[in-house]
């Protein structure tokens, strides 16, 4: 059976930046779309998610891409790097508590200073709010390399995340819940990791409602679920 886009329905693909393939040898760039494994995977979970109280949220996005759709949301801010709208992912404009869902998809490997990244993106949701975070291969890489610039060579990322990612988690935000969960993309079938930050543990028990086999890396007021 031909692989399907779930972003635009596309069936066919192409290699990727500078012709790469996925990691299985399969072509990953959507020729419709452009969409990448990343893209849709983002997708796959946020639909997943997906409820009728979406379309109460108010939702702050860094970076465009087609993870989601406007008319999923009351309301959606892009910020995008480099226009206007552009916010500092490390002291973001907003006021505390403002957002319902707050979306970071291969941004946060971008700025230099993570911790206040990771705490400033927890700041700006609701007590019952969620951080969606991806950034790229940390569940391939043993070890985080950190070169404290941006590394042109690497697309200007600050650092490479690896599977001791869930240390920073640790050490930066312990007071917040942090989940993860492994999903494949629809197209390549290349797994990848996302993540979920939430400030109490009714934001958790969503994700958990609809990703029971999540990992949670931490959970600061375990009593509640003991």
């Amino acid at each position: 059976m031909k692989k399907t886009c779930n972003i635009c329905g596309g069936k066919s693909f192409a290699g990727g930046p500078n012709n790469r393939m996925s990691q299985n040898g399969t072509p990953p760039r959507c020729e419709t779309c452009q969409s990448l494994e990343r893209h849709r995977v983002a997708r796959s979970a946020l639909s997943q998610m997906r409820t009728d109280k979406f379309l109460e949220m108010d939702v702050l996005q860094f970076s465009m891409d087609r993870c989601v759709e406007d008319d999923w949301f009351k309301s959606r801010f892009v910020s995008v790097y480099g226009t206007e709208t552009s916010l500092d992912l490390q002291k973001i404009d907003r006021e505390t508590g403002q957002y319902d869902l707050l979306i970071c998809n291969h941004v946060i490997e971008h700025v230099k200073y993570d911790n206040a990244a990771l705490n400033e993106m927890c700041r700006v949701i609701k007590d019952d709010g969620l951080v969606f975070l991806t950034f790229p291969d940390p569940a391939n890489v043993k070890v985080t390399s950190d070169w404290d610039y941006p590394k042109e060579e690497q697309h200007g990322h600050y650092r490479i995340y690896g599977e001791d990612v869930v240390d920073r988690f640790l050490a930066y935000i312990p007071h917040r819940w942090v989940l993860s969960e492994i999903i494949a993309d629809p197209v390549t079938g290349v797994d990848d990791q996302v993540f979920f930050l939430t400030k109490s543990s009714a934001g958790s028990f969503a994700v958990l409602e609809k990703f029971p086999n999540a990992t949670v890396i931490n959970r600061p007021d375990y009593k509640l679920i003991s």
